[in-house]
C-alpha cells in the first residue's frame, strides 16, 4: 500500500506556517492596512503561505500531537508573526512621532485628521508624513525583504524553539531606536522652529505693541511647512536607509530571541 500523499503532520505544519504568516500580515505596514479589502488578504495570505510551506517543509521539527503542545505552539506561531511585523511598524510609528512633534512645533496641534488606517486622530503634518513612509516602504522594495525574512524565520527560530530572554532585549532596543528616529526625523523642523520662536520672543519685548500671539500663527505655520519641504530629501534618505537596514535587523532579532 503507498503512502498517503499528504500526512496528519503535513496538515499540522501547513496550519502552523498559516498561523505564523497571517498573524505577520494582518499586522503588517501597508499591506495589512484596514483600507486594503479582507478579500485580498485571505488570498494574498493562502498565495504566501503555499508558496512557503514547501521550501521549509524541511526545516519544520516534528510536532507533538497533543493538544496542549499544539495550542502553544499555536501561540507563539502567533506571536512571532506579529513581532516580525511590529519591527516594521516601529518604523512608521517613528514617523507618526515625527509628525506630530512638527505639527505642534508649527502650532498646529489641534488641526488633527482621521486616520483610517489606526483609527485614531493624527496631526496633519504626521498624515502626510506616513503616507511619505509608505511610498518610500514599496519603492526600497521593503515587503520583498520582509517576505525572505518570512521564509528564512522558520529556520532561524523552528517550531517550538524555546526564547530566549535577549530577544525582547532586541525587541525593546528596536522600540526605544523608535524615539531617537522619530528625533532625528523631525530635527531641522525642531532646530529652525526653535530659532523662530526665539525671534518671535525678542521681537515681543523690542516691539510691545505687536500682538505676537496672533502674528505668531502664519508665521510658524508657513515656516514650519516651508523648512520641511526643503528638508524632504533627507526625511526621505533616512526612512531609505531605515527600510534598508531592516531586512538585516529581522534575521538578527530572530538569532537573538532563538538564544543564538
Amino acid at each position: 500500500m503507498l503512502p498517503p500523499i499528504v500526512t496528519i503532520a503535513d496538515i499540522i505544519a501547513g496550519l502552523l506556517v498559516l498561523i505564523r504568516v497571517s498573524s505577520m500580515m494582518l499586522f503588517l505596514p501597508v499591506l495589512g492596512n484596514k483600507l486594503v479589502p479582507a478579500q485580498a488578504k485571505i488570498g494574498l495570505i493562502g498565495i504566501i503561505s503555499l508558496l512557503i510551506f514547501p521550501i521549509v517543509r524541511t526545516t519544520i521539527p516534528e510536532i507533538p500531537a497533543s493538544p496542549l503542545a499544539l495550542s502553544l505552539i499555536a501561540g507563539q506561531e502567533l506571536l512571532i508573526g506579529g513581532m516580525l511585523a511590529l519591527m516594521a511598524q516601529l518604523i512608521f510609528a517613528s514617523v507618526q512621532l515625527a509628525g506630530q512633534i512638527m505639527s505642534y512645533q508649527m502650532g498646529m496641534a489641534i488641526a488633527n485628521v482621521f486616520d483610517p488606517s489606526t483609527s485614531a486622530q493624527i496631526a496633519i503634518v504626521g498624515q502626510l508624513a506616513v503616507v511619505l513612509a509608505m511610498l518610500m516602504w514599496l519603492a526600497t522594495g521593503a515587503h520583498h525583504a520582509l517576505l525572505l525574512a518570512l521564509a528564512d524565520s522558520f529556520t532561524l527560530f523552528p517550531m517550538g524553539h524555546p526564547w530566549s530572554f535577549s530577544g525582547w532585549q532586541g525587541l525593546s532596543n528596536a522600540t526605544a531606536d523608535m524615539f531617537t528616529l522619530g528625533l532625528r526625523l523631525s530635527a531641522p523642523v525642531l532646530l529652525l522652529m526653535l530659532f523662530a520662536y526665539a525671534a518671535l520672543g525678542l521681537l515681543s519685548r523690542a516691539v510691545p505693541q505687536i500682538q505676537i500671539f496672533f502674528v505668531s500663527f502664519p508665521i510658524t505655520i508657513g515656516l514650519g511647512l516651508l523648512i520641511f519641504a526643503l528638508s524632504l530629501p533627507a526625511f526621505m534618505s533616512l526612512l531609505q536607509d531605515e527600510f534598508r537596514n531592516y531586512a538585516w535587523h529581522i534575521p538578527v532579532f530572530l538569532r537573538q530571541l532563538a538564544g543564538g
